[in-house]
């Protein structure tokens, strides 16, 4: 019975550090990236496609809420599949910013998109650079995710079990 109070004992204190061991892999940056750019490019095309081909203020505003949300949620999504959540939302503050801008100026002049006046339409152009730029920079900056995780787990330690026993083991990364 003591044997078994010691093993309960120990895989009790062990269990967290393992299952945060396990869990603290090296992030998947390239299905981050691809994510993200997917998640970009296919609101902006497809808003673009029905920007393009209506002459209707209603269709071009949400052809460009659309790939204007693209745009928002692409760097989003791709810091929290690396789980770096600070970092999704700094990059989601400037495309957020630009879609904001965006409603009020249709809000203000819904025919921006075809005759609006020139005070609108620069606006809405910078808005929708700002959010491309956004997006695009948050993107490149989930390429440095894997480097800023070696830098949180240059040493580790980590419960081992194994069939001859079990044991702590130590590891850095060089």
């Amino acid at each position: 019975m003591a044997r078994f109070a010691f093993v309960a004992s120990l895989v009790a204190a062990l269990a967290p550090a393992a299952a945060h061991a396990a869990d603290e892999r090296e992030p998947p940056v390239a299905v981050a990236v691809g994510t993200g750019a997917g998640l970009a490019m296919v609101p902006l095309l497809a808003g673009g496609v029905l920007f393009a081909s209506t002459s209707d203020d209603g269709l071009k505003q949400t052809a460009s809420y659309l790939a204007m949300a693209g745009l928002l949620v692409a760097p989003t999504v791709a810091h929290l599949i690396v789980h770096e959540y600070k970092r999704a939302a700094i990059f989601a503050a400037l495309p957020l910013a630009a879609l904001i801008a965006d409603v009020i100026v249709f809000q203000l002049d819904p025919k921006v998109a075809t005759y609006g006046s020139p005070t609108s339409r620069v606006t809405f152009g910078v808005a929708l650079t700002a959010a491309t730029v956004g997006a695009t920079v948050g993107l490149a900056d989930t390429f440095g995710a894997s480097d800023r995780w070696r830098a949180r787990h240059r040493f580790m330690v980590a419960p081992v079990v194994g069939p001859g026993g079990g044991g702590v083991t130590l590891g850095a990364a060089f």
